[in-house]
């Protein structure tokens, strides 16, 4: 299985694409038993052009490493249509490459002045059930700053629960921007064994109280790394060199300009310094460099404005290259010169390839190998979906059946829309009911593509063919030809008896009908299966870090023991079929024996049914909900629960307490969505719409129908 990591900066300027391509460096040199071939995808959250690990992936290593482009999350409106279309993709685009890359690596956003850069890398983090590592400066080596660095990790990690964290990765460690008020000689013992990389390092408890986050490297600030050396000017500014000495230790620190003002340069300091001359004043120079044995610091001259390299030039410049100085001309002036050296920076994306392995080598040898392994997932707790990915699963579910799914509101754009795109990508057959040229002309209007290929059934065609099969079916009520007739007008009703039929999979409707338009006829006409005692509704709650299922929250009112435990034993088929383990949790207003009464004892009784009937399944009740979700809780409260505070499955004991709780929970945040109700127990799967259903919405049930059925 391939492995997802994800770099999420947490301060301005970390060097992440240094951090990228040396964690790239390190996967290809520890291979963990040839899990990690040279087969790695790389992508950035967002176009950076001041930090590009794009561009030097792309220029030297695109043998080895594929680049997933047109990600931009910069471009698009967070939490807009636009933003969940791309998310959606990157998505899609990570399950599908895992089959051929060992190593999928992700660089988050690194826009601190972006309003939701946070949001943004936690949505992508989680959505992608992605390793997390952490980026962090600390060029203040002082033991005051690093608790302050601590403690900012510490509030963003209780403000942001990810799911999978390896660790973080401090970086710049004393570099020469530290405060010198500070002294650390003594104060950063824990700091120097980390340099040293003798052995895995945990931050302190007290920190993180209960949680245990590794420090995977901390990086030196290393004058060597940063300095650029004459190579990286003369290939920069694209210049002429007389003679390029001593390539590799050749390092600039400081640039001047000799100008008029040149005798006011007699006393500076020229260690490590490039020097740009004007070729009509080069005698002038050269006499000043003789008599001024500072200038024999000198590392390198630019002579600009030479038009003609002339022998009586070479043999002014012998003096330089006798000091070991690099000598390089271009016709270029001065001021051309100094214009392209505004634009020049000092980070990687400007160096050769030597160079970046230099870096490469030197950052990854501070990684801990032993922090950087696999987390080891608790295997006995259920699989924990994010809203997307389990959108996605969906998605993945629906095309492997590719069911007909018959549309009734066909003449709802929305509806319309979400045809078109489940055609597209295979999600389902879908079957539209109603006048075709209507349909095309409404589509048409809405700008929506619809395929040719897509089915369309004209109900004024085939009503007449479904009266005799209705008055069959409600004959103990009493129903005559002309309710027949006048039934089979409405287009659920037609759709309800073509489903019966067979010649369709399932049923979506209830984006412009109330919920009892659509579940009444599915009652009165589909039917229970044989194996169930009662029809029963789910929702799927997606809450940031997992999805749970609620249920029932639409159809019984008030439940008997045996009617609570069928529901309970419907939802847990139901959460098998859709890849989630059940973990029941039958809810009450006590937990255990805590409480007394009717209501609980009738939960203790479903309780106990359910166990009976299938001892396969994982439950408890009567428990409360903070008991059901909480682990610390649950230890308080029942300590010997199976359930152990991670229940995936709540069962309400009447439908007042359901549909309350499931909208006030999914009104209680923006990061939070519904999908259902899912019926259960028909004998042919109906799903109902809310009608301020979105088209992502009525997409995702049409594939929860297309799932349901056999």
């Amino acid at each position: 299985m391939s492995r997802i990591i994800m770099l999420i900066p947490l301060d301005k300027d970390v060097g992440l694409t240094a951090i990228s391509l040396s964690t790239i460096y390190f996967f290809n040199q520890n291979k963990f038993k040839n899990k990690f071939p040279q087969s790695i995808l790389y992508f950035s959250c967002i176009k950076n052009f001041l930090d590009d690990t794009e561009l030097i992936i792309k220029k030297y290593f695109s043998k080895v490493i594929h680049v997933l482009d047109n990600i931009d999350f910069s471009k698009v409106f967070f939490k807009s249509h636009e933003y969940f279309s791309l998310l959606n993709k990157v998505i899609e685009e990570c399950n599908n490459k895992k089959i051929i890359h060992d190593l999928i690596l992700i660089e988050g956003i690194n826009n601190q002045d972006s309003i939701n850069f946070e949001q943004i890398n936690y949505d992508i983090s989680q959505n992608l059930s992605a390793e997390v590592i952490f980026i962090a400066n600390l060029k203040n080596s002082s033991l005051e700053f690093f608790k302050k660095k601590e403690e900012k990790i510490k509030l963003f990690l209780e403000n942001k629960q990810y799911k999978n964290v390896l660790g973080v990765i401090f970086n710049q460690i004393d570099s020469p921007f530290i405060d010198k008020k500070y002294n650390f000689t003594k104060k950063l013992d824990l700091l120097k064994k980390i340099q040293k990389n003798t052995k895995k390092v945990i931050i302190r408890k007290e920190i993180f109280k209960n949680n245990f986050f590794s420090i995977i490297a901390c990086i030196p600030w290393s004058k060597k790394i940063t300095k650029t050396n004459t190579v990286d000017l003369y290939n920069f500014l694209n210049i002429k060199c007389l003679d390029l000495i001593e390539k590799k230790s050749h390092f600039i620190e400081k640039i001047f300009i000799f100008d008029e003002s040149y005798l006011d340069m007699l006393n500076k300091n020229y260690f490590n310094s490039l020097i740009i001359v004007s070729f009509s004043r080069i005698d002038i120079f050269v006499e000043t460099f003789n008599s001024n044995i500072r200038m024999n610091k000198i590392k390198g001259i630019i002579f600009t404005g030479v038009l003609k390299l002339r022998s009586n030039f070479i043999l002014l410049c012998r003096v330089f290259l006798t000091k070991c100085i690099s000598v390089f001309f271009t016709e270029k002036d001065t001021i051309e010169i100094l214009s392209k050296l505004q634009t020049f920076n000092f980070n990687i994306n400007v160096k050769d390839k030597r160079y970046i392995n230099k870096v490469q080598k030197y950052i990854s040898s501070f990684f801990c190998f032993s922090s950087m392994k696999v987390i080891k997932k608790d295997c006995s707790h259920s699989i924990k979906y994010s809203p997307r990915e389990f959108c996605y699963h969906l998605k993945l579910l629906s095309r492997k059946k590719n069911k007909r799914i018959i549309l009734p509101e066909s003449y709802e754009n929305r509806i319309l829309e979400a045809a078109s795109i489940c055609h597209a990508d295979n999600i389902a057959q879908c079957v539209l009911l109603g006048d075709p040229v209507k349909i095309y002309k409404i589509a048409h209007n809405s700008g929506i593509k619809l395929s040719e290929n897509i089915e369309i059934i004209n109900p004024i065609l085939i009503r007449k063919n479904y009266i005799s099969r209705l008055l069959e079916i409600r004959k103990t009520k009493g129903m005559n030809e002309l309710s027949a007739r006048k039934q089979l007008e409405d287009n659920i009703v037609l759709a309800t008896l073509i489903l019966e039929s067979g010649k369709v999979d399932g049923l979506v409707s209830g984006s412009v009908n109330t919920t009892s338009d659509t579940i009444r006829p599915a009652l009165q006409i589909i039917k229970t299966n044989s194996h169930s005692l009662l029809v029963s509704s789910i929702f799927f709650m997606l809450l940031p870090n997992t999805v749970l299922i609620y249920g029932d929250c639409a159809i019984n009112i008030n439940p008997t023991a045996e009617e609570l435990a069928e529901i309970a034993i419907q939802s847990a088929d139901s959460a098998k079929t859709f890849g989630i383990e059940p973990r029941i949790a039958m809810l009450s207003y006590s937990t255990g024996y805590s409480g007394v009464g009717c209501q609980v004892e009738k939960v203790r009784s479903a309780t106990t049914i359910v166990k009976k009937r299938r001892p396969d399944l994982i439950i408890d009740g009567p428990i409360q909900y903070d008991a059901a979700v909480s682990e610390i809780v649950c230890k308080l409260k029942s300590p010997n629960s199976p359930i152990l505070g991670s229940a995936s499955i709540f069962i309400f004991p009447d439908l007042n307490s359901g549909n309350i709780a499931y909208k006030a929970v999914q009104r209680s945040s923006n990061n939070i969505v519904s999908i259902g109700p899912m019926l259960q127990g028909l004998k042919r799967p109906v799903n109902d719409l809310s009608r301020g259903a979105s088209v992502e919405d009525i997409i995702y049930t049409i594939a929860l129908t297309s799932i349901q059925s056999i």
